[in-house]
């Protein structure tokens, strides 16, 4: 059995550690000369999205051996649309640093893996295909996928974002949910510490959406954060993405070939964070390659949680503002955030489900 991984992100690094857990060994290729070659930003790990699991950091140690360190944890989640606020509190989840950040997740995952990752490779499936049993595509682009298989594209999304100085709280995270600036997306803002942290707008790039000035909609949604968090915030880096693809692979495997992290399809539409899920989908491939499960099988909890996400975004979409300010209210219920917040109660599968009962096909 001779091994290959496309790619050295979360999925890629995820799948090296856990084959060698199994003692099998495997050649890394990463086309950039890091891992985590990208702009530095802060992301959420929600473990509202992640039902059964409470505790994704306590469940990767103790499940797969897979140690991570977080930022910080969220202990409240202030939630805004346009004339109304409202918060959740609990333990809600965890912020990591990505990209060129000393502890980024990627790093942390490095320094996890004893073999040596080839960087500058720039490889083709088709040769490495030939030297190779099998092949795992892990290189986060899902244009590689669409060279082997159909891959349902939900939606393409523009990423606007900046790292800002100012006073934070490291455990509260802001969420902004606004279709003046945010038109059927939202925008976040997570701390790195308690004096920078990561503002970052998202939405669809529906044609309607094309038409807007993309950089009004970031002035009016850095104005709103400041407004709203009652300070002068200041931009020291900007970074921005287009094109991003949100969707689905048809098929979780094809041979000996393994589709893992966002070439399967690991985005959770919904919110657009992912990196629990692509971890998974990484130890998942490797625990088939290594005869310890099967790929597709182990798969089918996160095919259902994509689906229910989509469903809950398709549904979201349709809001206007005045219907996202009565969401936002509701959401000061304490009923309500019992909910959201259950440990024992999936709501988003719910939801989901209310909304689409019939199983998606992707």
């Amino acid at each position: 059995m001779k091994i290959a991984i496309i790619g050295a992100g979360l999925a890629g690094l995820s799948c090296a550690i856990t084959l060698e857990k199994h003692g099998l060994e495997v050649d890394v290729f990463e086309k950039r000369g890091m891992s985590g070659d990208r702009f530095m930003n802060a992301e959420a790990m929600f473990s509202m999205t992640q039902h059964p699991v409470t505790d994704g950091v306590k469940f990767l140690s103790e499940t797969y051996g897979i140690h991570l360190k977080p930022s910080s944890s969220i202990q409240r989640l202030q939630n805004y649309s346009k004339n109304e606020k409202s918060q959740l509190d609990g333990q809600l989840g965890f912020i990591f640093m990505r990209g060129k950040h000393p502890e980024s997740l990627e790093s942390q995952l490095v320094s996890q893996w004893k073999g040596q990752i080839q960087y500058r490779q720039d490889v083709s499936y088709d040769d490495i295909a030939k030297e190779y049993t099998h092949v795992v595509i892990a290189t986060g682009d899902a244009r590689d996928t669409k060279k082997l298989q159909p891959y349902d594209v939900a939606f393409k999304a523009t990423f606007r974002g900046a790292v800002v100085e100012g006073d934070f709280d490291q455990t509260e995270a802001h969420a902004f949910f606004n279709n003046d600036f945010a038109p059927k997306g939202m925008a976040y803002l997570l701390p790195h510490s308690d004096s920078k942290a990561s503002l970052v707008l998202v939405y669809p790039q529906y044609h309607e959406n094309e038409r807007l000035d993309k950089e009004e909609l970031w002035e009016m949604c850095y104005q709103e954060c400041c407004r709203r968090l009652d300070q002068d915030l200041k931009i020291i880096s900007n970074f921005s993405l287009k094109d991003y693809m949100i969707g689905k692979a048809e098929h979780s495997r094809i041979g000996n070939t393994f589709f893992i992290g966002n070439c399967w399809g690991a985005i959770t539409p919904a919110f657009g964070f992912g990196q629990f899920e692509s971890m998974l989908t990484g130890i998942y491939a490797a625990e088939d390659i290594a005869g310890k499960g099967d790929y597709e099988e182990l798969t089918k909890h996160l095919s259902q949680g994509y689906h229910d996400s989509l469903t809950l975004r398709r549904g979201l979409e349709k809001l206007d503002n005045q219907k996202l300010d009565l969401l936002t209210k509701s959401i000061s219920n304490k009923f309500a955030e019992e909910l959201i917040t259950s440990k024992n109660i999936n709501l988003f599968k719910i939801i989901g489900r209310a909304l689409h009962p019939f199983s998606r096909k992707a």
